[in-house]
């Protein structure tokens, strides 16, 4: 428990016992395959910067490589989630569709998309004839009817969530990270203290640490080096800052 180990997801999760996982909560690549790197200038004309649309774990050789991808990672989380286990899974808009289909045939339930709107998104250019990006959909899915549904206020309980962008002191140099502010809720809802975590896409870490600030176990899989290294800066801080954590240490192996 409490680990996140540096392997890809589909090796890992084929490791893992059925019926072990509690709730999943990821952010899988989106496969931005109609986007491209955009040069802003300055008003003289000159290069101000590169604003990045397209990553490298996106880099999928076609839409159907992507898709059969995505298809056996959720066919594993069908086999490893116990039944009542509840899932989100974080998407962009031209995927929704899809993943949802996936989901239903590997036999999970659809239950909501949630849509993230980032009050700080970059902000549309005129010449681009473009609106700018600033939602984000997740899936909200369960195995069965959910076993947990620790129900908050009526009017935090919408499938909508407004805050920004990464940024201040939470930020890493992972350019995809999502803040804690949209993950904490949905984790405290879906699972309960001492619950299993999975992320099957690490990333920056940001699953395990809103794991280990609700008193929750984790476990996931990242397959870049340099993000794992982010996940251990991420880990030495909250234990600095959290001196009484008496739960399984956390690492990176």
């Amino acid at each position: 428990m409490n680990t996140v180990y540096n392997t890809d997801c589909l090796t890992g999760m084929k490791s893992m016992p059925a019926e072990c996982v509690d709730l999943v909560f990821t952010d899988p690549p989106y496969y931005q395959h109609r986007a491209n790197d955009l040069l802003v200038r300055k008003n003289n004309g000159k290069p101000r910067n590169i604003v990045v649309n397209k990553f490298e774990f996106d880099d999928f050789e076609s839409e159907e490589a992507y898709l059969d991808f995505m298809n056996e990672v959720i066919q594993e989380l069908y086999r490893i989630c116990k039944t009542g286990a509840s899932g989100y899974m974080w998407c962009c808009d031209d995927y929704v569709s899809f993943l949802t289909r996936m989901l239903e045939a590997a036999g999970f339930k659809f239950r909501k998309v949630i849509h993230w709107h980032k009050t700080n998104p970059f902000p549309a250019i005129s010449t681009r004839r473009m609106f700018a990006n600033s939602m984000e959909m997740c899936i909200h899915f369960s195995k069965g009817v959910p076993n947990t549904w620790n129900f908050k206020s009526v009017n935090e309980m919408h499938n909508f969530i407004e805050a920004p962008s990464c940024k201040g002191k939470e930020r890493t140099k992972h350019r995809t990270q999502k803040p804690l502010k949209v993950c904490i809720p949905y984790i405290e809802i879906s699972s309960n203290e001492g619950d299993l975590v999975f992320d099957p896409f690490m990333g920056s870490g940001t699953t395990a640490i809103a794991a280990l600030q609700l008193n929750r176990k984790f476990l996931g899989y990242e397959v870049n080096p340099e993000y794992c290294e982010m996940i251990k800066t991420r880990f030495n801080e909250f234990l600095e800052q959290n001196k009484d954590y008496k739960g399984e240490i956390p690492e990176v192996i």
